[in-house]
């Protein structure tokens, strides 16, 4: 099992189970993957890491622009997922395997680019995930992480957060962004460009994607009724037209 809990192991492999199939190379499953490539500047002879891969959209994205992918994640129905797509799309060079993020199953100083996407939000132990990010990169290489980030106020992060996990039980929390950089530095890299980004959401496509209960649905639609009406904040910022906004934030960083 790693050092991940084993419930919240559980959790999130029953959820990704569930959700596989969603993940296509289309709609919210390829959101921001162009801006992420753009940003960690790929080369031809790079040996990547995807961690906590899931269907490996950023390692699929980056296999064209570099020697080697290899995707690691725990859940086989999203690695499975991810090997149909690569097939399909005549991917040769991407390599999909089982393996905890909080324990990754290579050496030291092992790949030029080691990146997650989506990810920090999901485990119980970021920081753990970030060292072993940061173990496995060479000398001279990148570690990038993208993730969503949470408002600065601990009660609007925290009321986020709460309707995060309403909607999907393996959500563990969503991080602020200052939070991100410190566990970077304090993982062992030095943060050389971050950058960030909205990403508009359709709030009934987001439950959807989760399978979350017709209660709970209602429960989160009142929540988002209740700030457009003039209540206190929820760090979603829901609007009329049935969307909210996830602000992803990406860090690059250099091993020390």
């Amino acid at each position: 099992m790693g050092f991940m809990s084993a419930s919240h192991e559980d959790r999130i492999r029953e959820q990704f189970r569930l959700q596989a199939a969603t993940f296509s190379d289309e709609g919210f499953a390829v959101r921001g993957l162009e801006w992420i490539v753009e940003l960690l500047g790929p080369n031809p002879d790079e040996q990547v890491l995807d961690v906590a891969a899931g269907a490996a959209h950023l390692g699929r994205a980056l296999a064209p622009h570099v020697a080697h992918v290899s995707a690691v994640d725990i859940t086989p129905e999203m690695l499975e997922q991810g090997r149909s797509l690569a097939h399909g799309a005549g991917l040769g060079n991407v390599v999909f395997a089982i393996g905890d993020a909080t324990a990754l199953p290579w050496l030291d100083d092992q790949f030029d680019l080691v990146a997650c996407r989506l990810t920090l939000h999901q485990v119980d132990d970021p920081e753990r995930v970030l060292r072993e990010m940061v173990r496995v990169t060479r000398p001279g290489g990148r570690v990038a992480v993208t993730d969503m980030i949470v408002d600065d106020d601990p009660a609007v992060a925290a009321e986020a957060n709460r309707l995060e996990r309403l909607r999907d039980p393996s959500h563990h929390r969503t991080l602020g962004h200052a939070e991100t950089l410190a566990m970077v530095r304090d993982a062992g890299a030095d943060v050389r460009a971050t950058e960030t980004r909205n990403n508009p959401v359709e709030i009934e496509d987001w439950m959807a994607r989760t399978d979350t209960p017709s209660d709970v649905r209602d429960q989160i639609r009142e929540r988002f009724r209740q700030e457009l009406a003039g209540g206190a904040p929820t760090g979603l910022r829901p609007q009329e037209d049935g969307t909210f906004t996830h602000v992803w934030a990406t860090t690059v960083a250099t091993p020390r």
